[in-house]
């Protein structure tokens, strides 16, 4: 039987939020029986390639009712879920849903948008818990997906290139615009509102040998990749040259402020990942999935 390991260090980027995270996290505490994977990637892994991820949306941080339909609100959530398990290059299978909103058509519709999240991926949903509240809608979401070899944030080397999947700045064009007063253009409000989580992608990356690090866009390029430089020990160096902007953004905000957008606005939900140099085909990515994947940076010795 094999001997018990410590959890060991939680290696993230900087951030109060991951500061606060590493002190929740005890890195002298031992994994227990049946758990392969603990804190530090986007998702747990347990004995059987049972992998486990966790996600909350709360009405005011998330998301506001003004901007999205309570069936869209839970949609949102339940997508940005099955993100993390896409980074994690596993299928999803199920998932549990608890939530706190206040009226039952409210809650009804809430569901309804879950569902269809899930459904749209092969999923089902398992289980879970609903409260009343006069307070803002609450949702946090348990992700359950399968996976033969688990995507992690560590293994990227120096030598390797970035890439990024998509086109980025969008859904933080869509909140801009929402906080200036204004009604964002249908793209940049889909992209906030229906994201896409690109299960089928990460699956591919991990089990051709493409992606040797691999992590989702939830915080933004800058801050996701220097998540994956700090799991991996190395330096991730940004091209913003060629950093893959939704033209959206650009038409919105302009060209430097969709830069940023795409740097740092976060909530795209696409994939970046570490691969050796000539290991990705742009061509292929983009018949077999219609979507463009594209070199952002490389890794070199270092950290940060």
């Amino acid at each position: 039987m094999t001997s018990p390991r410590s959890i060991g260090p939680v290696r993230f980027g900087p951030g109060v939020e991951f500061d606060l995270i590493r002190r929740l996290i005890n890195p002298d505490d031992l994994l227990p029986i049946g758990v392969d994977l603990g804190p530090g990637d986007d998702a747990a892994v347990l004995e059987g390639g049972w992998v486990l991820s966790t996600d909350l949306s709360l009405e005011g941080v998330h998301f506001r009712r003004a901007w999205l339909d309570d069936q869209e609100i839970g949609f949102r959530a339940v997508s940005c879920a099955l993100s993390d398990l896409a980074a994690m290059a596993a299928v999803p299978v199920g998932i549990f849903i608890s939530m706190a909103a206040n009226g039952e058509e409210v809650v009804e519709a809430l569901q309804s948008g879950c569902r269809q999240a899930a459904s749209e991926v092969g999923a089902v949903v398992l289980g879970g818990d609903l409260s009343s509240t006069s307070g803002p809608v609450f949702i946090d979401v348990i992700g359950l997906g399968s996976a033969s070899r688990p995507g992690l944030r560590s293994g990227a080397v120096a030598g390797n290139d970035i890439w990024v999947t998509g086109r980025l700045g969008a859904s933080s064009t869509a909140v801009r615009v929402w906080q200036s007063g204004g009604e964002p253009p249908l793209e940049a409000r889909q992209a906030f509102a229906r994201p896409s989580p690109r299960c089928d992608e990460g699956c591919y990356l991990v089990e051709r040998g493409i992606a040797n690090a691999l992590i989702d866009l939830s915080d933004g390029l800058a801050g996701d990749s220097a998540h994956l430089a700090a799991a991996s020990g190395v330096q991730i160096v940004l091209e913003e040259a060629r950093v893959p902007i939704a033209t959206v953004a650009v038409e919105v905000l302009g060209p430097e402020e969709a830069l940023q957008a795409a740097l740092h606005g976060g909530e795209d939900y696409e994939l970046c990942f570490a691969a050796a140099t000539d290991a990705v085909d742009p061509s292929y990515f983009q018949d077999h999935f219609g979507l463009e994947v594209t070199r952002v940076g490389h890794v070199r010795e270092g950290c940060g």
